[in-house]
């Protein structure tokens, strides 16, 4: 009877400990997948891409003087209207950013742009004691294309990049005049005159970027562009301050 119970007792407390043991045994845990690594964006690449913006002179001509050294024996010479083009381009750019590990990026950009940026000075000149002989004229100043060669420094704000530009400008100018001479109302005569003239200069502005996607950008750009001048008239000293201001959206691609 004693050996009954010890052997039920037995087995009872091998029944009980089973569960911890089953506990106590490690068992193969199956690692949880390592998510793929998706890189950070970076500016860094070539890119190319387009343009479309608005220009407006701030330059100087001294038309007055212009007028009265070859009027000098007139009664009056009025004018109205200079010599500041002003109007809509479009062009293309192409450029390289390298973006550094604390995030400035270092770029160089080409742009060329093309448009009709037009600026007209009307005059009319009575002569002294006969008002009925007088000349009328116009002189037009334009742009019509335009381009720069920049450095570009920024700070990558991940997909934000505001920068500073400055470097090398280019401008195609022409001027033109032309006239018509009136004696008692009918046509005495006329005559034409123009000049072309490729202005190289300097340019500094800056701008913002945005990355929509990771090979597509966006930006708004300003440029200060100062070309020198060019000489119209060389008796008179005429020179005109070829100077203007754009304002310019783009889009880019980046590879």
């Amino acid at each position: 009877m004693r050996i009954k119970s010890l052997l039920l007792g037995t087995v009872a407390a091998a029944a009980l400990a089973a569960p911890a043991l089953a506990a106590d045994l490690s068992y193969p845990v199956k690692a949880a997948p390592v998510a793929a690594y998706v890189p950070a964006f970076t500016w860094t690449g070539v890119y190319l891409g387009g343009n479309v913006g608005y220009g407006w002179g701030d330059g100087s001509a001294p038309w007055n003087n212009y007028l009265l050294y070859y009027y000098s024996g007139y009664d009056s010479v009025a004018a109205n209207g200079g010599s500041n083009p002003t109007g809509w381009f479009g062009g293309a750019q192409i450029g390289y950013n390298y973006q550094l590990a604390n995030n400035v990026v270092l770029g160089a950009e080409a742009d060329f742009n093309f448009g009709s940026m037009t600026d007209r000075l009307n005059y009319t000149a009575i002569a002294a004691g006969d008002p009925t002989l007088q000349d009328t004229g116009s002189i037009n100043t334009k742009i019509d294309s335009f381009g720069t060669v920049r450095a570009r420094v920024g700070y990558s704000m991940d997909r934000f990049l505001p920068y500073v530009t400055g470097g090398l400008a280019w401008g195609n100018v022409k001027v033109s005049e032309s006239f018509t001479s009136y004696a008692d109302g009918a046509l005495d005569g006329f005559g034409a005159a123009s000049r072309s003239d490729t202005l190289w200069g300097w340019t500094l502005g800056g701008g913002v970027e945005y990355a929509i996607t990771d090979n597509w950008t966006v930006k708004a750009e300003y440029l200060y562009i100062d070309l020198g001048d060019i000489t119209w008239d060389g008796a008179s000293g005429t020179k005109l301050d070829m100077s203007m201001s754009t304002l310019k959206a783009g889009v880019n691609y980046k590879f």
